[in-house]
């Protein structure tokens, strides 16, 4: 069969969608932008030739990128749009989605208030997005959502003929999980992964953790795997320099972007991976969603993908299958009393790699492509 998948922004994501239509019968094709494609050059080292290409130039216009990318599903006769982020020209999509006619189309959802509510406004652009997201639902039969929990949410707001799946945002190959933790009795390495945005994590409590490790003089490393975003992201950086630490170590990062290799090596060099996640949030026109039931955090597919155990807010839900090989908090002084029980009982930090190890063999393609049945046995 041919398969198209569209990608702009979460290439990350894209990746296990494309690992998992790649069963050696299917011809993929993949349609994105110039920098989304420089990621994926990284996750596919050697095998981008394996797939086809269509790259949207920097200056091409959007809708002359749609229009093309039609022309080429026509052409290659591709019969299943795997439709991974759309974010904008909503109804232009959807009437694209409508040409198409019998093509099967999947659209996942990165946020599901934002497709349904409308935060009264007098701006005409979101009331012209609001009217294009619903006219997209409409005309689309098929979803996915990123991580369990969502599932549901998802289909209470459907009607009962439409179809959600689970995707997740990564999956897992054990023969490249890489995990080279040093021991944690001397030493504890800790990643803050993704953007550095007030909207997605509370880095407060991660300047909190800092100041408490030092003032515990527990021997850490704590990196900052992310851009620093817009006004907040500038003013946790400043922060960040103006520390002075002892026994803490503060890696960051001031570039735009961190290149793949460098974002693995620092994820399977890590201990633990921390998530001060918000329970809360406005992302996009108003609307506010809930991490772990309406949007789902990207650094849970870093756990799963480096198959690390990882510390949570006590209230964030997760899939199922992540519980064991995490740790919740409901103060941050939580984390540095369970660390320092880890510090003093080396066991129980390998019985939570275990536990992790376990926990991500949940989402090997094998597992992933059995509990969609429907969608990749095509």
């Amino acid at each position: 069969m041919n398969i198209g998948i569209f990608e702009t922004e979460h290439f990350e994501g894209s990746y296990p969608v494309i690992k998992l239509f790649d069963n050696g019968k299917n011809e993929i094709t993949v349609f994105t932008y110039e920098p989304a494609y420089e990621q994926f050059r990284h996750l596919f080292p050697g095998e981008p030739k394996k797939y086809g290409w269509m790259v949207k130039p920097a200056k091409r216009l959007k809708i002359v990128f749609i229009r093309d990318m039609y022309r080429e599903i026509k052409r290659k006769k591709i019969s299943l749009i795997y439709l991974n982020t759309i974010s904008n020209n909503f109804i232009v999509y959807a009437l694209f989605v409508m040409l198409l006619g019998k093509n099967r189309v999947v659209l996942t959802i990165h946020n599901i208030n934002t497709q349904f509510e409308f935060k009264l406004s007098l701006s005409p652009r979101r009331i012209i997005r609001y009217i294009g997201r619903r006219i997209l639902l409409s005309v689309i039969k098929e979803f996915n959502v990123v991580a369990m929990p969502m599932v549901n949410s998802l289909a209470l707001k459907l009607p009962n003929n439409k179809k959600v799946y689970c995707v997740p945002g990564a999956v897992f190959d054990e023969s490249h999980s890489g995990q080279t933790q040093p021991s944690v009795t001397n030493h504890i390495n800790i990643v803050i992964p993704g953007t550095v945005d007030g909207r997605r994590r509370d880095y407060d409590q991660a300047i909190d953790l800092v100041f408490l490790l030092e003032q515990q003089k527990i021997p850490s490393t704590i990196t900052f795997l992310g851009r620093f975003y817009e006004g907040y992201g500038k003013r946790i950086l400043e922060r960040i320099k103006t520390l002075q630490l002892k026994t803490t170590r503060l890696n960051y990062y001031e570039s735009e972007t961190v290149a793949q290799p460098e974002f693995n090596r620092v994820m399977n060099e890590a201990n633990f991976v921390f998530i001060p996640s918000v329970l809360t949030t406005v992302i996009e026109d108003g609307v506010t969603e809930l991490y772990g039931i309406t949007m789902s955090s990207g650094n849970l597919f870093d756990v799963i993908k480096h198959a690390k155990p990882f510390i949570i807010p006590g209230p964030l839900k997760v899939d199922p299958f992540l519980e064991k090989s995490c740790f919740r908090y409901q103060e941050v002084q939580d984390i540095t009393t369970f660390i320092t029980s880890v510090k003093s009982d080396p066991g129980k930090y390998s019985s939570l790699l275990q536990s992790a190890l376990e926990a991500s063999r949940n989402y090997t393609i094998e597992k992933v492509r059995e509990r969609n049945t429907g969608l990749f046995d095509v």
